[in-house]
């Protein structure tokens, strides 16, 4: 690698078209043509920016998840009772979230190209809180029923906006990392939740101990917001904290991805683009099929604990190792899929083993053999790496912000089907082994490993179909081009090459 960096702005802000990417007018306004940076440098604006952007994406990711799942310990809790649901009312409440979801995600594609990102995500957050607030006076299965909706509308931007947040602030490298950093807040928020409804669950007043959770989850949501309304950036040229320098040198860092930074033009053509394209569908497979097991979990947790033989206290301390052991996982996928290169396809399949031993384990032992069950619970949380990975594959592998925004909002409209479905799966009368669920998930896991080796000798077979055509790009020497910022696609640009 280089120790300096010289840039030639000047060629980009005369040829640049007039739907060009934002950050070209951030580089116009300074008004120099010429540029230059050291390592050393790029690398203490990178630390500066994990240190404040990454508590930010974590925190907001923990309440994310804290609130979508409080759904599984309020049920243990009085919930189901004072709801009066009944046969599989219950199911289609976890359901229901995810066609809140669905509606959400094309929404929040065309809003994140329209609407400041951070003021967005801001305003979603709020939102959020409110309706987990106002789930506390629901007494009947169409209360809690819309208020789950509108929560999965407002909780719909969050991964979205995440992916173009990595895209933004990173380079194609760091992507892994930084998306299993920010994804941590699921594993996070899970344990506290446990740890919460357990304290929760000892006490005793006035109202359920389901209603107690939403009061708390719901209101450290709220107050929140009011943190990223002040400190959440909109833009990598709008962070306060830093000096017109840094910002330059993240603009132009971020700039050799060749994948975009931030364009407000909606364009058709790309979106006809993204929905041709084979990787994107493979995407969007993967992303349904490992949102069978994990949308199960989310909701069924509890449930499949209390089936074990464990009472309802009981169920939210013995789900805690979990999260322990996810948490653990996505770390150990993080730094092997940014540390070792082209290894995430990789990363997906190993990941998806231990979930498919522990489906076995849960399926086919005994009810009398708990212990052994139980260590099949533990294992199937390592299923979330293939949804991690297939984000900072999006991250670092489409490029044209209309393309990107769509590839990602058709993710999570497979992600939202997959979880719709999850919950049915899981059958009311043939609790508490749930034999047609667990049977789903083994199916899941076996079809993920087939799609994504498939997957990685697509994008192996792509990458020397361009060397062919248009001669070999290192990876290593990422140079600015001069149309690094005119929106263009990554099917548009000969020198790009895929991540795998």
């Amino acid at each position: 690698m280089r120790d300096v960096r010289h840039v030639d702005t000047g060629e980009f802000t005369e040829k640049a078209p007039e739907q060009h990417d934002e950050a070209l007018d951030f580089l116009r306004s300074a008004g120099d043509d010429s540029f230059t940076y050291t390592d050393h440098e790029a690398t203490k604006v990178r630390w500066k920016i994990d240190l404040f952007l990454m508590p930010l994406l974590v925190v907001t990711f923990v309440l994310n998840f804290l609130d979508k799942g409080i759904l599984s310990n309020a049920s243990v809790f009085g919930l189901r009772e004072d709801t009066h649901l009944h046969g599989q009312q219950y199911s289609w409440v976890g359901s229901i979230f995810y066609f809140g979801y669905m509606l959400g995600q094309p929404i929040s594609a065309y809003m994140l190209h329209k609407v400041p990102m951070g003021k967005w995500l801001t305003g979603n957050t709020f939102g959020w809180g409110v309706c987990i607030l106002l789930g506390i006076t629901a007494s009947s299965f169409g209360a809690i029923a819309t208020s789950r909706f509108f929560l999965g509308m407002f909780e719909a931007t969050v991964n979205p906006a995440f992916v173009m947040i990595t895209a933004q602030y990173y380079t194609r490298k760091e992507h892994s990392l930084r998306s299993c950093i920010w994804w941590s807040g699921a594993s996070i928020g899970s344990f506290f939740g446990d740890l919460i409804a357990w304290g929760i669950g000892h006490g005793h007043g006035s109202l359920s101990p389901w209603k107690y959770m939403f009061i708390t989850f719901g209101a450290f949501s709220v107050l929140w917001s009011v943190v990223l309304l002040f400190l959440l950036p909109d833009s990598p040229w709008t962070m306060k904290f830093l000096s017109e320098r840094e910002r330059r040198i993240i603009v132009l860092r971020v700039a050799s991805n060749h994948t975009g930074i931030k364009s407000s033009h909606w364009k058709p053509k790309q979106v006809i683009s993204a929905l041709m394209d084979v990787q994107a569908w493979i995407f969007f497979a993967i992303a349904f099929l490992q949102s069978l097991p994990s949308g199960g979990l989310t909701t069924f947790n509890k449930l499949i604990l209390t089936g074990l033989g464990y009472t309802n206290l009981e169920s939210t301390i013995m789900s805690m190792p979990e999260h322990a052991i996810q948490l653990t996982s996505i770390i150990v996928a993080g730094i092997m899929g940014s540390y070792l290169k082209n290894s995430r396809c990789v990363v997906m399949i190993l990941f998806n083993i231990p979930p498919l031993v522990g489906s076995f384990l849960i399926y086919y032992e005994p009810t009398s053999h708990m212990h052994t069950r139980l260590a099949g619970v533990y294992i199937l949380l390592t299923n979330t790496i293939s949804y991690i990975m297939v984000m900072s594959l999006v991250a670092s592998n489409f490029a044209g912000m209309t393309r990107k925004t769509t590839v990602a909002a058709g993710i999570f409209l497979f992600y939202s089907a997959g979880n719709l479905t999850a919950p049915q799966l899981f059958i009311d009368a043939e609790a508490p082994r749930y034999p047609t669920g667990f049977r789903g998930m083994i199916a899941s896991f076996l079809s993920m490993i087939v799609i994504e080796a498939f997957l990685m000798v697509y994008l192996i077979w792509e990458n020397k179909r361009r060397d062919r055509k248009f001669g070999k790009v290192d990876p290593n020497q990422p140079q600015q081009t001069d149309s690094d910022f005119f929106n263009l696609t990554d099917k548009e640009q000969p020198y790009f090459r895929y991540a795998w």
